[in-house]
């Protein structure tokens, strides 16, 4: 029991310190997020090995509001991340008042001047 109970720390304790090296070096939030929840995966699966080894059911109400917590934070973070690259594609008012047109967009006729007239 001794030896099962080394190697669960073992492996929980390599995925921690994987998880804290990519929250350290990173390059983007997401990567920082990813991370995090690599850490949290490890604090929930070494409190359930302890629930499970000794038989001890009060343990299962915080892995609950934990993974809860876990996830609402990774999908408000997904959301975040999804709302701001679509901030990045929009005009700023600045742009718009002074008439500049984004280059990436192809000229466009303006529709106001082909009027058809109906019989």
């Amino acid at each position: 029991m001794n030896a099962l109970w080394i190697a669960i720390g073992v492996m929980l304790g390599l995925a921690a310190l994987a998880g804290l090296t990519r929250m350290m070096i990173g390059p983007s939030i997401l990567d920082r997020a990813l991370s995090v929840d690599v850490l949290l995966a490890s604090a929930l699966t070494g409190a359930g090995a302890y629930a499970a080894f000794h038989r001890d059911p009060t343990v299962l109400p915080t892995l609950l509001v934990l993974s809860l917590l876990g996830f609402i934070g990774s999908v408000s973070l997904a959301k975040f991340v999804a709302r701001r690259t679509e901030d990045e594609d929009v005009v700023s008012p600045a742009e718009a008042l002074a008439g500049s047109e984004r280059p990436d967009q192809p000229d466009q006729p303006d529709q106001s001047d082909q009027r058809e007239e109906t019989p």
